[in-house]
């Protein structure tokens, strides 16, 4: 740092004259006048220092606020890196100094100072002026929810694709947290889906689950009137119902009517995945004529009547006391996905659920789409939500699935595996006909993404690796604008439209 030679000034040239007393008094009366000129012209110069320690602050924060994902130590260098190529030091300055903080609210501050020679207060003792400068960046807006509603089905587990989606998802939540653990104004929840969404075992002792057979699907696996699926869990010894649950009649099946225990439609029966007929084996067979053979694979108990096949599989009297010996089937059979993890605003459990997704099963994205709507909601069954009326909050999904609506079609008297929407069979979503089945699951698809747009959430959706051009268009209709939606070719395609959208979420500005 160069240093400027102080001139002498015109009062004390005058001053050090000391042929009269006249000369002493001028000097004197005119010290206080001179002096305010000086302390203008030094404040003139203390402005001009500010006016770059500011742009250099504010450069330093928007720069680091931009990567606000990674360590406080990192940040720390980009913002020191901004700011030094930023601070044009002027002559007759010490070197300045910056300081980043980070709060717990995501606030990123960055403070800088520098000292400022003075010229003329010098003589009145005041060597240095002090100059500071503060920036922060904050996020748009007061509160963040998102929901990740994610395809976990079995094809996901080719091509890398559900792998790649946990490095995407993980970036996703990293970039919106940065380093903090806990957020003030951030909720992230996850809803994988597949044939089955699974709301958690803990949710055993909510009302909106039903435990008393309201809802006619919970009865329509047995001969009897009176048991339903929870009775069936309940008598079966050595299991205990995992979390999943059935879909809802029609409509209910995707909007976010409140579960009322006076209304039994509303209630969401628990899955309970009957035992079909054979003798405890993973494959049992049945000549029904016609050299037609019937095939079951998820027999887990002896049947207790020797009548028709569905008959076989309806009667409820083996269940009672009973206990299964086998893992690979039961009546959790095709409940294999990870359970919804409602709005969180820790990191961590967020990061764990996107770990622990497992690919398997088959493909009813408007269960997905339904569940996410619910967890966004402020009401029942899931109340993390804030309500929808907060203009505070901003409320987006992003929904990502790698194929078509499906039912897994089975020889036998079913047509189907047992899912959300029980046998294909029974005809749940209007027809027993596979291709009329999937045309009512893409129309619920619909209405399920209208539901969610029609509160003000903001959806981005990505079709991966999706070969069927009719469900392109219908995930890419689900996306709130053309430029929410995602098709990407490759792999890291789909990281960097992740990092895009989080980065999007994430819009930053500058509130002081």
């Amino acid at each position: 740092m160069s240093k400027s030679r102080i001139p002498l000034l015109p009062f004390q040239k005058f001053a050090s004259n000391q042929s009269g007393a006249a000369a002493m008094v001028l000097a004197v009366a005119s010290l206080p006048l001179v002096m305010a000129a000086g302390a203008a012209v030094d404040y003139s110069n203390a402005m001009s220092v500010q006016a770059r320690l500011q742009a250099a602050t504010d450069a330093a924060a928007l720069a680091a606020g931009r990567l606000s994902n990674r360590p406080v130590a990192e940040l720390e260098v980009i913002a020191d890196t901004y700011f030094k190529s930023n601070y044009d030091a002027p002559s007759g300055t010490d070197q300045p100094t910056m300081a980043l903080s980070l709060s717990a609210n995501g606030q990123l501050r960055v403070d800088g100072e520098v000292k400022v020679q003075n010229y003329l207060l010098s003589v009145a003792g005041y060597e240095k002026t002090t100059v500071t400068a503060t920036s922060q960046v904050t996020k748009e807006g007061t509160g963040l929810e998102v929901v990740l509603v994610f395809d976990n089905t079995g094809s996901m587990g080719n091509q890398s694709r559900l792998s790649t989606l946990k490095v995407a998802a993980r970036d996703f939540v990293n970039i919106l947290f940065g380093p903090r653990e806990t957020a003030d104004t951030l909720k992230i929840a996850v809803v994988p889906f597949s044939q089955f969404v699974n709301v958690g075992a803990d949710k055993a002792t909510e009302d909106w689950i039903d435990k008393a057979g309201l809802n006619p699907y919970s009865k329509v696996n047995f001969s009897s009137g009176s048991w339903h699926n929870w009775q069936a869990w309940d008598q079966i010894s050595n299991r205990s119902w995992t979390g999943c649950v059935e879909s809802r009649t029609g409509a209910l099946s995707v909007d976010d009517t409140p579960p009322d225990i006076g209304n039994g439609i509303t209630l969401f029966p628990p899955a309970f995945a009957p035992d079909e007929p054979g003798n405890n084996t993973s494959s049992a067979d049945f000549a029904v004529g016609n050299n037609t053979t019937y095939r079951y694979r998820n027999s887990y108990l002896a049947d207790s009547h020797t009548g028709s096949l569905d008959t076989r599989q309806r009667h409820e009297a083996k269940y009672q006391a009973a206990t299964v010996s086998t893992t690979s089937r039961g009546p959790d059979r095709g409940c294999n996905v990870q359970p919804i993890l409602a709005l969180s605003n820790v990191k961590q459990p967020v990061l764990n659920t996107l770990a622990n997704m497992s690919a398997g099963g088959y493909t009813h994205v408007a269960e997905g789409v339904g569940w996410g709507l619910r967890v966004l909601s402020p009401g029942a069954p899931f109340t993390e939500g804030v309500a929808y009326s907060n203009d505070e909050i901003t409320k987006a999904m992003v929904l990502l699935t790698d194929g078509e609506n499906t039912f897994d079609t089975e020889s036998n008297h079913n047509t189907s595996t047992y899912t959300a929407y029980g046998y294909l069979s029974q005809a749940r979503l209007g027809s027993g006909n596979y291709s009329t089945a999937i045309a009512a699951q893409n129309t619920l698809l619909q209405q399920a993404c209208n539901n969610v747009k029609a509160e003000d959430i903001v959806v981005y959706s990505f079709a991966y690796n999706v070969p069927s051009a009719t469900q392109r268009n219908l995930i890419k209709n689900c996306a709130t604008s053309p430029e929410k939606y995602f098709d990407p070719p490759t792999n890291a395609a789909l990281v960097a439209s992740f990092q895009q959208i989080a980065d999007e979420l994430r819009k930053l500005h500058l509130n002081e």
